[in-house]
């Protein structure tokens, strides 16, 4: 049966939980650190029981070893991206995390764009986004956080994202987006997103690309030198996943993504709603 066939027939089969101006700017550069550690997490915007569980673990994460930031790979907000639902899709999940002032920085999905094209999202304050498309220095690491819906303003983003890549010193570079380049899910590889992204990342040395979109944890084998993770398990309806050749981990868990970051490697290890490891693998530098 052809993949996408499978998949959907799976899904349907699967339980449901209930589902939803061009700018950019340069955030400050903190002093250099040793080490620098995040998370990642994607598709969280349900404020059901599934995405508290995974904020509770994202939580006891950082009460064993501090991370300095949280990435969330877009649909922060299902349905539809309503901000007013902010309560229970972000600041009630992850209160431990925001008491503690961990720094979230968001990017928008494609069910974040359906309330006045995201813009509020993207007003927040609290989803540390500096523009539609932006950056973030942290220690070792540089982010590059896109805007990959259809509407995107492509042209002056990918020029920003061009230039950024060439000027950057840092010795990570990690790109954000939504939407998947490499995928054994629902809607597989992505040759357009392919072609607007993967030679730009390689040219420039990215070492990882994060997104969402997809509901499952994957972490791709090195394509052209570039690692891909998906960290779409955050809250919303788990979609089953085939694995791939591509693939070197794919599993359909509630999870998120636990990096570190040093001077010669990083590391990921993918952890469950209940707190078991369930992926870890290395990237060593170029």
């Amino acid at each position: 049966m052809h993949r996408r066939a499978l998949l959907l027939l799976l899904a349907g089969a699967a339980t449901s939980a209930v589902a939803v101006g061009t700018s950019w700017a340069q955030v400050a550069t903190p002093p250099p650190l040793s080490t620098t550690r995040f998370l990642a997490v994607g598709d969280v915007g349900s404020g059901n029981v599934h995405q508290r569980a995974v904020g509770t673990q994202m939580a006891a994460v950082h009460r064993r070893k501090p991370v300095d930031l949280v990435l969330l790979a877009g649909d922060n907000i299902y349905p539809s991206g309503d901000i007013r639902k902010v309560q229970s899709t972000f600041l009630t999940p992850y209160a431990e995390l925001l008491a503690a002032k961990v720094p979230f920085h968001a990017v928008l999905g494609n069910h974040d764009i359906r309330t006045a094209n995201g813009n509020p999202q993207v007003a927040y304050k609290p989803y540390g986004m500096k523009g539609r498309f932006y950056s973030v220095r942290r220690g070792e690491v540089e982010f590059f956080m896109l805007d990959t819906n259809g509407n995107a303003p492509w042209t002056s983003q990918l020029s920003w994202l061009r230039s950024a890549l060439a000027k950057s010193q840092a010795p990570w570079k990690v790109v954000v987006g939504h939407h998947p380049i490499y995928s054994s899910g629902l809607y597989g590889n992505n040759p357009g997103l392919r072609g607007k992204l993967s030679s730009l990342m390689q040219r420039h040395g990215v070492q990882l690309y994060i997104n969402g979109h997809e509901h499952h944890y994957e972490r791709s084998k090195p394509i052209e030198g570039i690692t891909y993770l998906i960290v779409g398990g955050g809250g919303a309806y788990l979609r089953p996943v085939i694995a791939k050749p591509q693939s070197a981990k794919a599993v359909s868990v509630y999870s998120f993504a636990e990096l570190q970051a040093g001077p010669d490697s990083l590391t990921i290890r993918g952890w469950d709603r209940d707190g078991k490891l369930i992926d870890q693998g290395v990237i060593t530098r170029r």
